[in-house]
Parts: C-alpha cells; sequence; structure tokens
C-alpha cells in the first residue's frame, strides 16, 4: 500500500505539470486507486487460439486485442497491470491468463502512454515468448528496457506528404504497414508536449489475403481516413471510441469521439469495426459512456438506412464485445 501510494502521488504531480485536465483525472481516481482493487474478469476464454480459423478477435479490455488471422496471433498494446501509470485503477483485471496462452507470434504497440505500453505486461510476455516480434514506431524503443523479443522499428506515416503511409515491411509472410495516426508521443505528458516526442502508429496487417485495421490513438481525420480506405480493402477495424465528453461531436483532443470512430469506419470502407479503448478506465465520467452513445448512433444510422441500402445494417458490421469475449469471422 505504501509503495502504490508513492508512485501515485509521484504519478499525479507529473500530471499537475501537464495540464489541468490531467491533474482532474488523477485526482479523480485517487482513492480508487489507493484503497480498491480491479474486479475479476467476468470472462476468460482459455487459450483464444483456435485451429481452422481464418479470422478472429479476442478483446482483452481497453485498447488490448488478440487478432488470430489463419496460423498466425497478433497482440495489439498489451496492457494487463491493474494499475495504469501509477494512477488509474482498472475496473476490471485484464481478461486473458497469459499461461494459458498456446502461441504468439507479434505484439504491435501503437505509441509509448502507459495505457498502451505497460513495461511489466511485456516483460511477462518476454518470459512466455521470446521469440514473438514486438513492432513499435520509431522512437518508443526509448522507453523500453531489453527482452529477448525480436525488436521491429517502424518508419511513421503521419502526414499528407507520406499519403498517410509510412513504413511496409514482410515478416514470416505477414505484411505489416504503419499508418496515419492524429495523436502524440513520448510517455510521461510531459516529454509528450514539451519535447514533441515522436512514436505514434496505426498499423494495417495483411494476410492470406486478409487485412486487419488497428488505429491506435487517434482523432478524426477525413482526408486521412479516406486516403487509407481507398488504398487497402479493410476486413476488420480495431477503432477507439473515446475517451471523450462531447462523443456526440466530431472534434476531440487527439482522442477520437464516438461519432468519429464511426465516420473513420465509413471512411475505411472496411467491412466490420470492433470498438475499443473504452470501459476500462475512468477519464472524467463514465468509462462505458462511449459506448453508449455509440449504440444511440447506430440505431440513428440504422434507422436513417432503407431496406434495400447495401450499408444495412450498421448493427451487423460493428461487433461489440465484452471484455473476454472472442468473435469468429466466416
Amino acid at each position: 500500500m505504501i509503495n502504490r501510494f508513492k508512485i501515485l502521488i509521484s504519478s499525479i504531480l507529473i500530471f499537475t505539470a501537464s495540464g489541468c485536465g490531467l491533474m482532474f483525472i488523477g485526482l479523480e481516481n485517487f482513492s480508487n486507486t489507493v484503497f480498491s482493487s480491479a474486479e475479476d474478469a467476468k470472462i476468460i476464454i482459455k487459450d483464444p487460439v483456435r485451429k481452422n480459423i481464418k479470422l478472429s478477435a479476442y478483446r482483452i479490455g481497453h485498447s488490448s486485442t488478440l487478432i488470430q488471422i489463419y496460423d498466425k496471433v497478433f497482440l495489439f498494446d498489451p496492457v494487463f497491470n491493474d494499475v495504469i501509470s501509477g494512477v488509474m485503477l482498472r475496473k476490471q483485471k485484464a481478461a486473458i491468463d497469459i499461461d494459458s496462452l498456446s502461441r504468439l507470434d507479434m505484439i504491435l504497440i501503437s505509441h509509448s502512454h502507459p495505457d498502451h505500453l505497460s513495461i511489466s505486461t511485456l516483460s511477462d510476455l518476454d518470459k512466455r515468448f521470446p521469440h514473438a516480434k514486438l513492432i513499435f514506431p520509431k522512437g518508443d524503443e526509448e522507453y523500453m528496457p531489453d527482452y529477448d523479443f525480436e525488436f521491429v522499428r517502424m518508419r511513421t506515416g503521419n502526414s499528407s506528404k507520406m499519403n498517410y503511409t509510412g513504413e511496409t515491411k514482410t515478416i514470416d509472410s505477414v505484411k505489416i504497414t504503419a499508418v496515419y495516426t492524429l495523436h502524440y508521443g513520448g510517455r510521461y505528458w510531459v516529454d509528450s508536449f514539451t519535447w514533441q516526442k515522436p512514436g505514434c502508429t496505426g498499423y494495417i496487417i495483411e494476410y492470406k489475403g486478409m487485412t486487419v485495421f488497428y488505429a491506435g490513438d487517434t482523432a478524426y481525420n477525413d482526408k486521412a481516413y479516406k486516403t487509407l480506405g481507398k488504398k487497402f480493402n479493410i476486413d476488420l477495424a480495431l477503432i477507439p471510441i473515446g475517451p471523450c465528453r462531447d462523443c456526440e461531436e466530431l472534434d476531440n483532443f487527439r482522442h477520437v469521439t464516438s461519432l468519429g470512430a464511426l465516420q473513420i469506419f465509413e471512411d475505411l470502407k472496411a467491412k466490420y469495426m470492433i470498438p475499443v479503448h473504452y470501459g476500462a478506465l475512468t477519464y472524467g465520467r463514465d468509462p462505458d459512456y462511449p459506448l453508449t452513445v455509440l449504440k444511440e448512433l447506430i440505431e440513428k444510422k440504422n434507422n436513417s438506412l432503407t431496406a434495400g441500402d447495401d450499408k444495412v445494417m450498421y448493427k451487423d458490421r460493428i461487433k461489440i464485445l465484452d471484455e473476454g469475449e472472442q468473435i469468429v469471422f466466416d
């Protein structure tokens, strides 16, 4: 308890130095972080890696998602610790048992913020899967200790001059492309805004005719996502829906809103979408509020479409998964 308290006070000081909004988040989480514990995960699938799978997605919590494409298994932004950044307590423990996970080929990190890059989680994964590839945007290596993972640095494409597309690498027959995100690098908020640290990206994974998009953290940009929608034939898009206070509006400081996520989905012309980055952490209001708004927007979209419209129905294309739930796509 004492160690957690010291870490929390230090983290709040960092939040305070970084701005009033972040200070509010730190103070808001103070009591829960010191005196409470994360609830046990309601669902945990023992070894979500399956045989004879074309495409599946397993939602672990927050942004952490396990994707299987045929015989390859990918893990996006794994953060399994209960307390994040010494400040924020998860509502529920991460819905995964590392020891029962039978295979892991690649770990993809979108950026180094503590709710997307967990040093302790990567250490645990490194012990179990030392031969996995650790893929991350150039600049994030500054925040990582040495691991047995094979490090794969990706040059980002966060500008129109690069046509919103960064470096592409083929690893074990998997084509991985760093793509546009409107966010910021760094890890401690101070380095993000004071020194403008680089190191944030989205990803496109292409393997055996299947394409998966992972946005990381981003705000909405119509030109960027329409460009990516024309360039890639996306089967599944993992898109964040928060945190947001005005979730019905497009604009939000470097995090996409519920409406913005829906617009990204439309711009990408993806077949399916899974919303992420909600439900686990408190950023000023109910962490499930972005999902509530998204459901309302989906209902409005469905009601506005005619029976013959080829976009019917949004509720069938946007797959909302509980933490610990897995979906298999035919």
